[in-house]
C-alpha cells in the first residue's frame, strides 16, 4: 500500500512538472525569432555583411536566408574552423557581389544624357529619375520589370543651395513616365534614393553627378523583395512557442491535478 502511495505521488509530480515545462518553456529556444528580416545590403566593397546575434549559429543563418548561403561558404570567406565557430556581434562576410563603380562601364544606376537643346534654358537642367523592380537581380531593367512606387528620392547640391523630393510612381514603363526634378542649376550633385519596405537594393542608393545647363540627365535605381521570416499569428499570440506544445502542456498539468485531487481524497477517507 505505500508503496502504491509513492508511485502515486511521483506521477502526480512528473506529470505537473510536464506540463508546466511545455506551457512555459520556450520552443527552439536557441534560434532567436523575429517577425521580420531584411537581406543586408552590400557595402562599398560589395561585401555583403552580417552581424552575428546572441544564439545564432552558422545552420540558423543559413535558415535564415531561406538556404540560400550554404555553411561550407560561410566557413570559407571567413577563415573558420570546420565547426563554423562564430561568436556574438561577429561581422560575417557572407557573399561578394560586384562593387558599384561610377564608370560608364560599371553597373546600375547609369546616367544617360538625352540630346540636349541648342541653346542653355536660363542655365537650369532637368534630372529625371526611375526605380524599377530588379527580378533578375541584373542591374538591367527588362520589359517585365516594371516601375516601383513609393521610392523617395532627393537631390541637393554641394553647396546647400537647392534641395528637393519627390517620390517615385509605379506601372509599366510603356505608360508611365519618370519623375523629373525640374529647373535644376548647373553644380555638382548628390542623389540618394529610399527605396519602399519590404525591398532591398541591387545598385547604389547614392550617386554624385555632374549637371550643365540643357542637360536631361535619367537615372535608373533597382531594387527587389527581401527575404522576410514571418512568425505565423499562433506564434505571436502565445509568445514564440508551440500551440501542440501548449495544449499537450495544459492536458498534462489537469491530468496531474485530478490525480492529485483524487489521492488527497483517498488519503481522507482512510
Amino acid at each position: 500500500m505505500k508503496k502504491n502511495r509513492i508511485f502515486l505521488s511521483i506521477l502526480i509530480f512528473s506529470l505537473l512538472a510536464a506540463g508546466f515545462l511545455l506551457i512555459y518553456e520556450p520552443v527552439d529556444a536557441g534560434v532567436p525569432h523575429q517577425s521580420s528580416f531584411n537581406t543586408p545590403t552590400p557595402n562599398a566593397e560589395g561585401q555583403i555583411i552580417y552581424t552575428v546575434r546572441e544564439g545564432d549559429t552558422c545552420f540558423s543563418i543559413y535558415l535564415l536566408f531561406q538556404n540560400q548561403i550554404p555553411i561550407e561558404e560561410i566557413i570559407a570567406l571567413n577563415g573558420l574552423d570546420s565547426e563554423c565557430t562564430i561568436n556574438t556581434s561577429q561581422q560575417l562576410v557572407l557573399a561578394t557581389v560586384e562593387p558599384y563603380t561610377a564608370t560608364p562601364e560599371g553597373p546600375q544606376p547609369t546616367a544617360t544624357l538625352g540630346q540636349p537643346t541648342p541653346t542653355p534654358f536660363d542655365g537650369n537642367a532637368q534630372v529625371c529619375v526611375a526605380l524599377y523592380e530588379d527580378l533578375d537581380g541584373n542591374q538591367k531593367r527588362s520589359e517585365t520589370e516594371f516601375y516601383l512606387e513609393g521610392g523617395v528620392v532627393s537631390i541637393n547640391n554641394r553647396a546647400g543651395s537647392f534641395s528637393e523630393t519627390l517620390e517615385t510612381v509605379g506601372g509599366d514603363p510603356e505608360l508611365v513616365d519618370t519623375v523629373c526634378f525640374e529647373d535644376v542649376p548647373e553644380g555638382d550633385y548628390n542623389l540618394s534614393m529610399g527605396i519602399p519596405e519590404g525591398y532591398v537594393p541591387t545598385t547604389s542608393l547614392n550617386i554624385a553627378i555632374e549637371v550643365n545647363a540643357g542637360d536631361t540627365i535619367v537615372i535608373d535605381f533597382a531594387a527587389q523583395p527581401g527575404s522576410t521570416v514571418i512568425e505565423s499569428d499562433e506564434e505571436i499570440e502565445s509568445g514564440g512557442r508551440s500551440p501542440l506544445f501548449l495544449a499537450v502542456g495544459i492536458l498534462l498539468l489537469a491530468g496531474g491535478a485530478a490525480l492529485a485531487f483524487f489521492f488527497i481524497r483517498s488519503r481522507m477517507k482512510s
